[in-house]
Order: structure tokens, then C-alpha cells, then sequence
């Protein structure tokens, strides 16, 4: 089964899988902040009184909190376009792909699972604590996260 993943599947499609990712969640997020700003204009324009108020904070609130979401992904997008993706590991470190016996992980940001050719990849920030118990560790050793053992097969 490792064979086949390793072969079928690069870092750039991983790095191109995650971007694509990110960017349409950015996407989606501009577009709910619109529709947010919209409601919030015709609210202005038909509402008085205690309802306006209370409508208006939280058309706010909303806006607030799908900004919060774009600053991190646009942030995340950041991180990963920093990502050199001709640069080679011997051991596991930020911008690299991780195969394991079990998973392939993207030590780049941390995105979560993205499916890449029908693959799953965990993208993952070198500070979660996964990454964290594989960093510095090379092909052919084992780490353990959460009571289970997987064997890095191949780094890229």
C-alpha cells in the first residue's frame, strides 16, 4: 500500500492541494463578509428602535468573526506560499511531506485534512503536537502520538 502512495503523490500537488484549499475558503469567506455587509445595509434601511440595535451588533459580531477567520487563513496561505518547495530533508522539519505507514503528513500550516488525488494528507503546523513527536526524526524511525506507533517511510 506504501508504495503506491509514495509514488502517486508529489509535495508540489500537496502544496498546490492545500493552496487551492486555502484559497477557496478565503474565497467563501469575501463572499459571506458581502452578504453580511449587505444585510447589514438593508437592516440600516428598514429598522428602528431596539430591533435595529440589536440586529445591527450582530450583523457586527458576525463580521467580526468571519474577519477573524479570513486574517488566519490569509495568514495561513502566508506560511505555506513560504514554503521552499524544492528544498530536500533528511529529517523532519517545517515544509516537509511525511509519509508513515499509515498517514502522509504536510508539516506546513496547519490546514487539516485535504484530500489530494483521492489521497488524504494531514496538513499540520510544525507546532502541533504530532509534528512535534516526528520532528528531527529520518526515514525508517518510528515516533508514537497518542499511544500509536507509525514508521516514517519516506521524507520529502
Amino acid at each position: 500500500m506504501f508504495a503506491s502512495m509514495a509514488s502517486s503523490i508529489s509535495k508540489a500537488e500537496v502544496h498546490k492541494g492545500c493552496k487551492d484549499h486555502l484559497l477557496q475558503k478565503i474565497d467563501d469567506l469575501k463572499k459571506e463578509l458581502e452578504a453580511v455587509k449587505e444585510s447589514a445595509i438593508a437592516e440600516t434601511k428598514s429598522s428602528m428602535g431596539d430591533k435595529y440595535e440589536t440586529g445591527r451588533e450582530m450583523m457586527m459580531q458576525e463580521g467580526n468573526r468571519l474577519g477573524q477567520h479570513l486574517d488566519l487563513f490569509i495568514s495561513q496561505l502566508a506560511t505555506l506560499e513560504s514554503i521552499d518547495l524544492d528544498k530536500r530533508f533528511c529529517e523532519v522539519n517545517h515544509g516537509c511531506l511525511v509519509f508513515t505507514d499509515k498517514s502522509i503528513f504536510f508539516i506546513s500550516s496547519a490546514i487539516g485534512q485535504v484530500s489530494i488525488d483521492g489521497k488524504q494528507v494531514f496538513a499540520i503546523s510544525g507546532e502541533a503536537p504530532i509534528a512535534k513527536s516526528m520532528k528531527g526524526k529520518k526515514e525508517g524511525e518510528p515516533f508514537s502520538f497518542n499511544g500509536i506507533t507509525q514508521i516514517i517511510k519516506k521524507i520529502e
